[in-house]
């Protein structure tokens, strides 16, 4: 199975619905997928960075993120963002920096992403997943 990438809309959901200790449709998500063994959970250095912002415990925020495996963007991922960005601007849009180097990162790592932005990530067809339906 794919590996799947946590967008930080999902981090952020997932967060608030633990510290509240109510189970919303982040943590649905999470448990519908968390016990598939070949599935990794995959957050990029973009997601961390993203979710990292809003936290007032820098620390408290690391150890939630460490629960999933980190990764790293690189060389590789440049290119594939330029790619990305060339092809949208040849057809009259363009994709947000973050937007971007996340699906760079999807691409590459041929996964796919789960989040609250469905159309950010339209073009990934299935292999976007909306873990809730606002």
């Amino acid at each position: 199975m794919a590996p799947v990438l946590l967008d930080s809309s999902f981090l952020i959901a997932l967060e608030h619905e633990l510290a509240a200790g109510i189970a919303g449709p982040a943590v649905a998500w999470l448990r519908r997928n968390r016990g598939l063994p070949q599935r990794p959970l995959l957050v990029s250095c973009i997601s961390v960075a993203e979710f990292l912002e809003g936290c007032r415990d820098a620390q408290e925020g690391m150890a939630f993120i460490l629960h999933y495996i980190p990764q790293s963007i690189g060389f590789q991922h440049a290119t594939k963002c330029a790619e990305l960005q060339r092809r949208a601007r040849r057809s009259g849009t363009r994709y947000g920096e973050n937007d971007a180097w996340q699906l760079a990162f999807v691409e590459r790592a041929q996964a796919s992403v789960v989040g609250r932005d469905r159309r950010a990530f339209q073009h990934l067809g299935g292999r976007y997943e909306q873990f809730d339906h606002n």
